[in-house]
């Protein structure tokens, strides 16, 4: 009489097992199919292989377990893929600290130098010295702009000859990384150092007064720039108070803003130095090279008035075809004002932008000129002329 109730409860357990086996099978295969579709989406076709398989076998270990033993099981692997789509942003940030490290890098070696200067070649020329010591700086830091940006200089016959000086205002991108190519290709071809005026917070990195004395880093005052450019020496320069930039954070628009400088500095340098020319400077595909985060922007700004330490944070990094295009030099004009020359300027530099730079800017495309022949960039620059 028990026969047939024992007999439907046992297929009842039976079939119950079955199916949540099956369940567990299931949310199993799905959530492997999930992590293959995003590993894939961003390029890890190997590593997706790998912890498929390796998650199949897992899912047969584990089918016949509880539903916790299997979501415990699924975490690891969850952290996994969540690793590998964060790895390209965490590299997107990290790569400008690479190029901040090898412009501190020159701290430790002009020390070193400085040490076996004093204990082997004390009576040598000290001036001699350094200049063997910037040679190998200049080397290094040609090769590095060559390999990582295919970096190129137009318009170095602007620049005056040996003894003439003339002031160098350059467009400043997130991280200037192209005045240190630019001063590496004067010196190697024109033989020649530019003068830099930097940032007075530089001064407060330990070692740097070393580096400021070798490579001629000013501190920006008004008579610091008027012994330059007396010396006949080549000073280049851009200041927060009259720093010509993009409106925008990455350059997309191509416009250009500017603030004016006190008055009074201004009329004091015209009447010291402005005899000499000028030559407006800017670097295509500087702002794709490294770009600034557009949040909390105002929350930066404050604490760089606060701090005097630039703290935005720069992303980038990319391997993007830099030029940097040397414009006709402006001549000395006695009746021009402060207010007027700083116009001109500005105009001349907002010139070179719309010459020679993309607008709006492309990463992808900037990374692609660097497989564009000479001929091809000329044929392309007399087109937009035209235009």
């Amino acid at each position: 009489l028990l026969y047939g109730p024992i007999a439907r409860c046992r297929f009842y357990i039976t079939f119950t097992a079955a199916h949540s086996a099956s369940v567990q099978c299931s949310v199993r295969l799905l959530q492997l199919v999930v992590v293959h579709l995003l590993l894939h989406a961003v390029g890890l076709g190997r590593s997706c292989s790998c912890a498929q398989s390796k998650m199949d076998n897992e899912s047969i270990s584990h089918a016949s377990g509880g539903l916790g033993s299997t979501l415990i099981a699924a975490v690891p692997n969850w952290f996994g893929w969540m690793h590998n789509l964060s790895l390209p942003l965490l590299v997107v940030f990290l790569l400008p600290w690479m190029y901040v490290l090898l412009i501190l890098s020159s701290i430790p070696y002009l020390h070193l130098c400085n040490f076996l200067r004093l204990r082997f070649w004390k009576q040598s020329n000290e001036d001699e010295f350094w200049k063997a010591a910037r040679w190998l700086m200049a080397y290094v830091w040609n090769l590095h702009s060559k390999l990582f940006h295919g970096y190129e200089v137009t318009g170095l016959e602007h620049l005056p000859e040996t003894g003439g000086g003339a002031l160098l205002i350059y467009y400043h991108g997130a991280l200037p990384i192209d005045m240190y190519y630019l001063t590496a290709e004067t010196m190697l071809k024109c033989n020649r150092l530019i003068h830099t005026v930097g940032d007075r917070f530089l001064d407060r990195i330990p070692g740097w007064r070393l580096v400021s004395r070798v490579m001629n880093v000013t501190s920006g005052s008004v008579q610091s720039c008027v012994a330059t450019l007396r010396a006949g020496e080549l000073l280049s320069i851009v200041e927060e108070s009259n720093r010509i930039r993009p409106s925008g954070a990455g350059s997309q628009s191509g416009k250009l803003s500017k603030r004016r400088r006190r008055g009074w500095e201004w009329k004091q340098m015209k009447h010291s130095f402005f005899t000499q020319p000028i030559i407006p400077m800017f670097t295509v595909n500087i702002r794709e090279c490294f770009r600034t985060v557009s949040f909390a922007k105002w929350l930066f700004v404050r604490l760089y008035s606060v701090l005097k330490v630039p703290v935005l944070p720069i992303y980038g990094g990319f391997p993007v075809k830099l030029r940097t295009v040397l414009g006709k030099p402006i001549p000395y004009d006695e009746s021009l004002s402060p207010v007027a020359l700083q116009e001109r300027v500005a105009a001349a530099i907002a010139e070179l932008v719309r010459e020679h730079q993309r607008v709006p800017g492309d990463i992808l495309q900037a990374i692609g000129d660097r497989f564009e022949t000479v001929h091809a960039v000329e044929q392309r620059e007399e087109e937009d002329t035209k235009l």
